[in-house]
């Protein structure tokens, strides 16, 4: 699928602003997420003193710009209900839906240490809409040609889900967590199995590319559960996978980003954060992985900012709808 490549605003914006709400904005959100909670993790367990403070301030923000998004896409379906099946007749729509309930996993999880009670009410209002919003996913799929073509967008309706237990294993939902896990590491091992298929017999297109570091993401996240949950060699067999799944995404940058700034670079942040995460979580095993970690909490530090703020201007001015196809309501 390939997007235009202006920026220029939309001439009919001021008028549809609220109603072309685009789910695009969520993996970016989900990215600065990512680098609150990377912060946060490195107050924790990084080997120099770090005040938790810079965590709390970015979550603090990133929370109570997610409010304001929700909002956004919640006045659009107020609008029309059923623009929901439109926003994710796209591969790109598909994730952002997506990402709209993780992102409110990641406010639960933001939230838990100060706020449980709020914390355990967004987490258990976005676990029946992320079930909800991949039902939809799969029956969009169904209907689309070649919707059912593996992508790494998959990864976040179908595993999606254990972004969950950061917040549930710290509010005491264990049980939960494990059997989320659980289910989410053999999905994840499906996907991963046929989309190295995929990807040695088609070529990714430019502008999809920088979907692939969202392969990152479930390998790092199981790392931090697992290390959450206390199964510690699990956690390091899951750490050492998503370093080289890094170090493979690394060596291939200039591919990854070869067709320039798009929306779809807000793939780029989320999953380098919940690397960042998982490798100070881990480093009570392994000291090294401490100061390795400083790597991807440099790297999403620079991205995140960036790119949610470009996105956001474009948000505003009109250029993400028309840029990435969001639905009118």
């Amino acid at each position: 699928m390939s997007m235009p490549s202006t920026d220029a605003p939309d001439p009919e914006a001021p008028l549809e602003f609220w109603r072309r709400t685009p789910p695009a904005l969520f993996p970016s959100m989900m990215g600065l997420f990512g680098m609150g909670l990377a912060w946060r993790a490195a107050s924790d367990f990084a080997p120099v003193s770090i005040t938790p403070w810079i965590g709390y301030c970015i979550l603090g923000i990133a929370c109570l710009i997610e409010l304001f998004l929700l909002s956004s896409y919640i006045s659009k379906m107020s609008y029309r209900p059923s623009v929901v099946l439109d926003d994710m007749k796209s591969v790109p729509g598909r994730g952002g839906v997506s990402s709209m309930t993780m992102s409110v996993f990641l406010f639960a999880a933001s939230l838990a240490p100060i706020s449980p009670t709020v914390a355990t009410v967004a987490l258990f209002i976005a676990l029946p809409f992320h079930i909800f919003t991949t039902v939809l996913a799969l029956t969009v799929m169904v209907k689309t040609p070649d919707g059912l073509v593996v992508s790494p967008a998959w990864h976040l309706s179908f595993v999606g889900f254990v972004v969950a237990c950061l917040a549930a294993v710290p509010l005491g939902y264990t049980g939960l967590s494990v059997v989320i896990l659980s289910v989410a590491c053999f999905t994840a091992l499906i996907i991963y199995g046929v989309s190295l298929l995929q990807m040695s017999q088609t070529k990714v297109p430019a502008p999809l590319r920088p979907m692939l570091v969202i392969h990152l993401a479930p390998v790092s996240l199981f790392a931090t559960v697992s290390m959450l949950l206390g199964y510690q060699t699990l956690a390091l067999v899951f750490t050492v996978l998503a370093v080289g799944v890094a170090g493979l995404l690394l060596g291939r940058v200039s591919y990854l980003a070869s067709a320039g700034f798009s929306p779809l670079w807000g793939a780029f942040t989320f999953p380098v954060g919940a690397l960042s995460v998982a490798l100070f979580l881990v480093s009570a095993q392994v000291s090294a992985f401490a100061w390795l970690a400083f790597v991807p909490l440099l790297l999403v530090s620079l991205l995140a900012p960036f790119i949610f703020t470009r996105v956001l201007l474009m948000w505003a001015s009109g250029a993400l709808a028309t840029k990435t196809g969001a639905a009118t309501a």
